[in-house]
């Protein structure tokens, strides 16, 4: 039986047909608040599953000798949509509205931003978004895109989603921010004291035995270790260089037959048993911690070729100008709280 959805996600229309319900209702899911009420046969992103193929735009992919098939098909997917965003930084992180002003809360993963996201709409703040704020590179608007929120919730260890680590949480439609805004406060929450200066990736190879992964073996200063004993996952993880991270993407786009999937991860976790402290920053400032942890996606269908660093930079502090900039160190949830709702007042304050 298939299930045929339609989607307007931003600035476009996705279409997609599933023979594989559960697949279908994973991302379902994540992307309910975006469904359209009448489907369409076509649209600006076409996507297609059968059986062990996926069909996007045309263009096959076959998943059949994965050992995660549905997925991978499920990353592949969001991977592909996401890609197609050429109008927005797709910022990593949290963003909710209080009295209509709207505050981002950038960061790496694992920093809390979710968790802290919650804490604040259950006092009061409207939910804009969760995990990734697009910010219109024209207009420098901060656009909604509520997608499910994930958390890790103790209550719920057992009954975690197939594909994704965490459980969902929540968020009543009625709820949301459905306009773009001006961003009026950016919040970083980094961990300033960590000593933490190494780059990490995940990679699954299709076979442990292919050319890729001796190439990285044969690499000075990068350590490897397989994560799991049954499929050819890997840990890659340097001291942070830009010259080794442009060796290792050179290997990984020759040996491209050979991986199904590289991404970055962050292991190191902050303390969050102190008192968290937050001090303002320019908008270059904040615009420099916010773009390393950029959310960027390949496209399955054509290479893209990425904005420099420095036009991105520029770019986004320009579109903060006008923003009240801090960073914050994580700590204690009613700490963090307490920071940004002070942040809050004094913002509505200057306007009475």
């Amino acid at each position: 039986m298939h299930v045929q959805k339609t989607y307007q996600i931003l600035n476009k229309t996705i279409c997609l047909l599933f023979d594989n319900s559960e697949l279908a209702h994973a991302f379902h899911k994540d992307y309910q608040a975006f469904e359209m009420e009448k489907n369409c046969r076509c649209g600006q992103i076409n996507i297609t599953q059968t059986g062990f193929f996926l069909e996007i735009n045309g263009k096959a992919i076959d998943f059949s000798e994965h050992p995660l098939p549905s997925q991978y098909a499920f990353q592949v997917i969001v991977s592909e949509i996401m890609s197609q965003f050429d109008d927005f930084y797709l910022i990593h992180a949290g963003v909710v509205q209080y009295h209509d002003s709207t505050l981002i809360l950038a960061g790496p993963p694992g920093i809390g931003k979710s968790t802290l996201t919650h804490k604040l709409i259950n006092n009061g703040f409207t939910f804009f978004s969760d995990d990734c704020a697009p910010l219109h590179k024209t207009t420098g608007l901060i656009h909604p895109f509520p997608r499910s929120m994930w958390m890790v919730d103790s209550s719920q260890k057992n009954q975690s989603s197939a594909f994704r680590s965490k459980n969902p949480i929540p968020v009543y439609q009625s709820s949301f921010s459905k306009k773009p805004q001006q961003p009026d406060i950016v919040i970083c929450v980094m961990n300033k004291n960590s000593k933490e200066n190494s780059i990490h990736l995940n990679i699954s190879l299709k076979s442990s035995k292919n050319p890729l992964i001796d190439a990285l073996k044969k690499m000075n200063n990068v350590h490897i270790h397989q994560r799991h004993k049954q499929f050819p996952e890997y840990r890659i993880s340097y001291e942070s260089c830009e010259a080794i991270s442009q060796n290792i993407q050179q290997l990984c786009l020759d040996h491209k037959q050979y991986v199904w999937q590289i991404y970055r991860v962050n292991p190191s976790r902050p303390c969050f048993d102190r008192l968290s402290s937050i001090i303002p920053v320019s908008a270059h400032e904040a615009a420099s911690i916010i773009i390393p942890e950029m959310k960027l996606f390949d496209s399955f269908l054509n290479p893209r070729k990425n904005e420099s660093v420095m036009a991105s930079m520029l770019s986004i502090s320009k579109h903060f100008q006008k923003s009240r900039c801090f960073y914050m160190t994580p700590g204690t949830l009613d700490s963090e709280f307490h920071c940004i709702n002070s942040c809050v007042q004094r913002f509505l304050q200057k306007d009475v």
